[in-house]
């Protein structure tokens, strides 16, 4: 009986514990479930998500779509049709928006292009694909979608440049050659002209044009056009001076350096100056900021600390110094030096802009303490821009600064925008140029290696040559989509479809506001391309390609290598969206960078709180 007993109570205890088992079980999944919440993702939510952000960029694409307007409840407005600048300005919620918005900006961010163009054609490819399942009467599972995304990143690979290549290229070089007459020594202003024409008004274009393309003769002449295009692009921030209050029109190039700060002293010299460039301040700095602590100076150590200061100001002097630049405020000691020795002081420069000064300057650094650097500027002197009076210095390479105007602020950051992504535009060009003449060049070793140094001349006639540049309009769009349907070497027919049909949304919209002149061009150019297919096999004079050219006006040109890398990113990002299973919403941050430390440094770091802790109560 008493082990009878015995035996009910142990299996009651194993029955209590299994049941406590199970609720802690519960309670753990419970938690787990509430930080990360699973949200199923599903063809039609991409379809969904993308079209909201293709209605935005949608009504500003090409010279004849309009403006955004965006309100704060605080009362501030922002006009602009710059894609980028749309985009970073919308509050999105939806994690897969913030993801396609990440893909749009890498690519801007290398091609410095195609914002808007990325969002309509990857919004026609999720509709190609949606409505392509539907007419099977069935539902693709997330297997097969994720299948057909590899098959479509395996055609922005090989097929696709063999296409741009043996297809577009030779296409686009005959072209050219076709029309020389119109393009000779116009190229680097068709391109410019094809870049902003839909990113600014009709009359801004004009004017912002014909700034840049002088802003861009001045500061590349006698030079490697290739690398004074990076020099620009990289250094831009450096380059440009933005002005509010006045019209575009007012936009000009102006010689020297343009410091967005007036001078503190001013005494105007002729001929070569030296300058002195300081990070630091003269005065001895007795107290630190923030700090609650008293301290007696003694009249000996202030006397002391005055002659320090007037011995390195007198070694200024023995330096034959005439111009002072300083990244803090100086003491007032060294303003009154500067005053009674006719030294020029300019203070609360950018450490940054002082920094890109002694670069291109070649700047000697003084060994004695603070910092200091020594610059030789062929003058300095000062310029009225607006209503502000700025200090321009200008050295031995002849640098130039491009003076940015604009009415409102809004708008003058859109024009500083789009002026910058025109230097990003030209420097992905000249670049995939660059590549290409160097991989002919290990092909052929017997070519001369000295064409690796390209003046701008021979930088944009070896472009109009090679096929690099094509009108834009729709040109490069009406052939990828011809060579994608009728000449396809590869045995996935239905991706190249995909691709070949959603490539039309673009000449589509940018005619939106008249089909049948959509209907009318594409038909004139592709019995132009059938025309041409014919002429090329028989081996007879080619026709002229008349794709574009009015009577009266030339056509703004467009980069090759950018529309590829476009269909190119725009499939990659595809891929990244139809892989995506399910949105787990988790409450603990994400580590997105490589993992190094190990599960001992986690428990060193759950510890760590625990002595904090500790140690409080100690103390307490």
């Amino acid at each position: 009986m008493f082990n009878r007993l015995e035996g009910y109570y142990r299996l009651e205890i194993n029955l209590h514990r299994f049941v406590e088992f199970v609720l802690l079980h519960i309670f753990f999944v419970f938690l787990l479930c509430i930080q990360m919440q699973e949200e199923c993702v599903s063809l039609q939510v991409c379809v969904s998500v993308v079209g909201a952000l293709e209605c935005v960029v949608r009504r500003c694409l090409g010279p004849d779509g309009g403006s955004v307007l965006f309100t704060r409840d605080t009362g501030e407005a922002l006009i602009t049709r710059h894609g980028q600048r749309v985009l970073s300005t919308l509050h999105l919620q939806h994690p897969m928006a913030r993801m396609v918005v990440d893909c749009v900006c890498a690519h801007a961010k290398a091609t410095g292009d195609g914002t808007k163009s990325f969002l309509l054609l990857l919004a026609a490819l999720l509709r190609g694909i949606q409505d392509s399942h539907m007419q099977r009467r069935g539902s693709r599972s997330i297997p097969s979608l994720q299948n057909l995304a590899n098959r479509l990143l395996a055609v922005s690979g090989k097929e696709l440049e063999d296409v741009v290549t043996r297809k577009i290229t030779p296409y686009a070089s005959l072209y050219c050659s076709h029309h020389s007459y119109k393009l000779e020594g116009s190229i680097l202003d068709l391109l410019i002209g094809g870049y902003i024409s839909g990113r600014v008004g009709i009359g801004q274009a004009d004017v912002l044009k014909r700034v840049l393309c002088e802003f861009y003769h001045k500061v590349s002449r006698d030079q490697n056009a290739v690398e004074r295009i990076s020099f620009i692009h990289s250094h831009f921030s450096f380059l440009h001076t933005p002005v509010t209050g006045l019209p575009i029109a007012c936009s000009e190039v102006i010689e020297g350096l343009v410091v967005t700060c007036d001078w503190s002293m001013w005494t105007e010299r002729q001929g070569p100056i030296k300058a002195i460039i300081l990070y630091e301040s003269f005065g001895a700095s007795f107290v630190a900021v923030g700090e609650n602590i008293s301290v007696c100076i003694q009249k000996d150590h202030l006397h002391r600390s005055e002659s320090v200061m007037k011995q390195k100001l007198a070694s200024l002097l023995d330096l034959q110094v005439h111009v002072v630049l300083s990244s803090v405020k100086q003491p007032e000691r060294v303003s009154q030096w500067a005053r009674l020795n006719h030294v020029s002081l300019l203070e609360c420069v950018d450490s940054a802009q002082l920094d890109f000064l002694s670069h291109i300057s070649a700047a000697e650094t003084l060994s004695h303490p603070p910092l200091q650097h020594l610059v030789m500027l062929k003058y300095c002197r000062r310029v009225q821009l607006g209503g502000h009076r700025y200090a321009c210095l200008e050295t031995f390479l002849h640098m130039h600064t491009l003076v940015l105007c604009a009415p409102a602020p809004g708008f003058l950051d859109q024009i500083v925008c789009v002026s910058q992504g025109v230097f990003a535009m030209l420097q992905h060009l000249s670049q995939s140029f660059r590549q290409t003449l160097a991989s002919d060049q290990s092909q052929s070793p017997s070519s001369d290696q000295s064409e690796s140094v390209l003046s701008s001349q021979d930088l944009w006639g070896g472009v109009l040559r090679a096929g690099g540049v094509l009108p834009v309009g729709g040109m490069f769009e009406f052939l990828l989509h011809h060579f994608l349907l009728n000449e396809h070497s590869s045995c996935d027919p239905e991706s190249c479809r995909l691709l070949g049909e959603a490539l039309l949304c673009l000449p589509r919209t940018l005619y939106s506001h008249n089909h049948r002149r959509f209907l009318n061009i594409q038909t004139r150019f592709l019995d132009d391309l059938k025309q041409w297919d014919k002429t090329k096999e028989q081996r007879s004079e080619m026709p002229e390609l008349k794709f574009g050219f009015g009577e009266s006006s030339v056509p703004c040109l467009e980069s090759v290598s950018g529309k590829k890398q476009l269909v190119v990113s725009v499939l990659q990002c595809l891929h990244r969206l139809l892989c995506v299973g399910a949105i787990l919403h988790t409450c603990t941050p994400l580590r997105t960078g490589p993992q190094t430390h190990s599960e001992e440094d986690e428990d060193e770091e759950e510890e760590k709180p625990k002595c904090s802790n500790s140690t409080q109560s100690t103390d307490a």
